[in-house]
């Protein structure tokens, strides 16, 4: 075993989606320039590589590629799918490698990880028996944030917000003795058909008499309860609030309350149930216009005024969310919650401003839904009786089995042995969370936990700080008892000229080959740190990166002219006394040892964007305009102390220009 001091620097997953865009790229030249300092300065480095599997994104886009072939889920079936799918997922997994390749990413490629492998299936199932062995997961029916296009239920912090402009309606419900009305505001009125009561705040000064009457639906015609609640916000519309507890969460808090029935008048595609005839089948934005239409012609639309909100969207496929009941599994979180706070505070944050922003979501985080109504993940490694066990509820099923593969005991219940696995599989981020362990080859590789374990090195975009980051850190805080990594670093995103993120959709994404094929690997790598600012996002064009990238190779020809003229023109016999002693030699030796040093010092702040401007403005000013032209009048004298700064200069600039460094290091082996 190597006696060096370790250093371990664990690469966040890329989503198996295609090509990484620039941005992806940066993130990795950070990783992959802070492995080749360490490795320089002695350490055993483990530069850790793996894929993510991209549960719901990958599935998207097969299922897109299946359609233009009349196929579909559900023609193919599980089995079938699942084998277009591992196809699909090797044809686009080359696109990893070959930019990796492209980009001289020095990763030990010969331990890397993809997060469907074999290995990492059975340690997430470990965290899964781990968890409910411990009691911290149940199944039920819950509302949750339902994504109608994916097809899934989704987090909440999966989600993003858009300002849309839409219709207030003001809504007349007649209350039971037909002699007056409740007036309630909603934006929503294809969902009247699930109302089932009408709330009010407390001690309303036109309602409060009502309460305790009934109200009759405007579609169903059925009488619904006017209730008090304090939750109901008193500078909204009016003051009163149509609960609809299958379609909104604060309804269904409210509608738990007071023991309210749940309807559901959307489906789980999107579109208007059978609740109600005149509406049903019709999409959410169609049913809206119509059921404004029908509540116009009985009179009871009393007003309408526009209405600026955010509407929630699925941050994959951008289609607004509907808030649902559906049968979940969910991990309680306050256990690791707990966990997590008591440890996170050992973390170096990079900016630090994150961890206040870490330890705020983790104290208020809500119980995690961690199922998802797809294939490609997972498989929930949960099994029923398919003969006698039909609740498929934590707690009430006592047939239920967890176990990785079909067990071989029989039920309990019936004595057969006709066993089912849920059908569902594990958010991605479930088994992503469990990441800094899975890698290791837990829970069986015991040394290289030892070894690597906490990661020194994690990087990460902001945005997914809540969904990965802070997972991370309660599950192997629950688990290990430990944080996952020693330093947490944030870098900023990369956007077009418009300050919006690269994406396919918006078809504004630069990608790598271009530029190397221009540039050279050695101009995009620099070009790309340069903007590897902690937490700073950067704008870039095709026209910017071009210029940076220009001028980055524009550097790596000047730094091989220096050695072209300190090694291949040389004099042909040097002095003796070529001894470092003249004042010129001495204060160029002097420059480099404060870089060296300050160099180092933004490398243990991760700061390699300064590291990197400290020696190009060494090596282009200090070392080529300034003394070279000095040195040139006295030039055998000079020629050692040459040799030595050009030598000490190639060995900073190794990992961020590692082509160049090799070549030029490789020219002075042989001089």
């Amino acid at each position: 075993m190597s006696g060096k001091k370790t250093y371990s620097i664990l690469m966040p997953p890329p989503n198996l989606t295609g090509e990484p865009h620039v941005g992806h790229v940066m993130q990795h030249l950070i990783m992959d320039t802070i492995a080749r300092q360490k490795r320089a300065e002695g350490y055993d480095v483990l530069f850790q590589p793996g894929v993510d599997h991209a549960g719901i994104q990958f599935e998207g886009t097969l299922n897109k590629i299946l359609a233009k072939e009349g196929l579909s889920k559900e023609k193919l079936g599980r089995e079938e799918w699942l084998k277009r799918a591992w196809r699909f997922k090797e044809e686009i997994y080359k696109s990893f490698h070959n930019t990796w390749k492209m980009m001289n990413i020095s990763a030990n490629w010969e331990k890397e990880v993809f997060t469907l492998d074999p290995r990492v299936q059975k340690a997430v199932f470990e965290e899964f028996k781990t968890f409910f062995d411990d009691d911290l997961l149940y199944k039920g029916a819950y509302i949750v944030q339902w994504c109608p296009k994916d097809g899934t239920a989704i987090e909440d912090v999966e989600m993003e917000y858009q300002e849309k402009k839409e219709v207030l309606y003001f809504i007349k419900y007649k209350v039971e003795n037909d002699q007056e009305h409740i007036t309630v505001a909603t934006a929503r009125p294809e969902t009247i058909s699930a109302d089932v009561a009408v709330a009010i705040y407390p001690n309303h000064p036109k309602f409060k008499k009502l309460v305790g009457q009934n109200a009759q639906n405007p579609f169903t015609g059925k009488l619904i309860p006017i209730i008090e609640d304090e939750r109901v916000q008193k500078d909204f519309g009016t003051g009163a609030l149509k609960i609809t507890p299958g379609h909104d969460l604060l309804d269904y808090e409210i509608g738990k309350t007071h023991n309210l029935q749940i309807l559901h008048s959307v489906g789980k595609d999107g579109r208007i149930t059978n609740l109600d005839p005149d509406l049903a089948g019709l999409k959410v934005e169609e049913a809206r216009k119509k059921a404004a239409e029908k509540l116009k012609n009985l009179g009871f639309i009393e007003k309408e005024e526009e209405y600026v909100h955010f509407v929630p969207v699925c941050e994959r496929c951008g289609t607004i969310v509907e808030p649902l009941i559906s049968t979940e599994w969910f991990v309680k979180m306050q256990a690791l919650k707990e966990k997590g706070l008591k440890n996170i505070d050992k973390i170096n944050f990079v900016p630090n401003s994150y961890l206040k922003t870490i330890r705020e979501w983790m104290q208020n985080a809500h119980d995690w839904s961690i199922s998802r109504s797809l294939w490609w993940g997972h498989r929930i490694p949960v099994w029923y009786c398919a003969l006698c066990n039909h609740l498929h509820e934590v707690g009430k099923n006592k047939d239920m089995i967890v176990s990785f593969e079909e067990p071989e005991k029989s039920c309990d219940t019936c004595k057969k042995k006709e066993w089912v696995q849920d059908e569902q599989i594990l958010d991605t981020w479930f088994s992503s969370g469990l990441w800094p362990l899975a890698t290791l080859g837990f829970p069986d590789d015991k040394e290289s936990i030892k070894k690597y374990f906490p990661w020194d090195f994690e990087i990460s975009a902001p945005e997914i700080k809540f969904l990965w980051i802070a997972r991370m850190i309660m599950i192997s805080s629950y688990i290990k008892n430990e944080i996952p990594f020693y330093n947490m670093f944030f870098h900023g995103t990369l956007r077009d000229s418009e300050g919006r993120k690269f994406s396919k959709s918006l078809g504004n994404g630069l990608y790598g080959q271009e530029f190397v094929e221009r540039w050279g690997a050695d101009a995009l790598r620099t070009a790309l740190l340069s903007y590897s600012a902690p937490g700073r996002d950067g704008r870039l064009s095709k026209q910017i990166l071009d210029e940076r990238c220009k001028n980055f190779r524009n550097f790596g020809t000047k730094i091989r002219n220096i050695a072209k003229f300190v090694l291949d023109l040389k004099p042909k016999i040097s002095p003796k006394n070529s001894d470092f002693s003249h004042e010129e030699d001495q204060e160029v030796l002097k420059k480099l040892e404060e870089v060296e040093n300050e160099v180092k010092k933004h490398f243990e702040s991760f700061e390699l964007h300064l590291a990197l401007e400290k020696i190009y403005n060494f090596i282009w000013h200090e070392f080529a305009d300034l003394y070279i032209e000095k040195s040139k009048k006295r030039r055998g004298n000079a020629q050692k102390c040459l040799e030595e700064v050009l030598k000490r200069s190639i060995a900073l600039l190794a990992p961020f220009m590692p082509d160049t460094a090799r070549d030029l290091l490789q020219k002075i082996q042989y001089n």
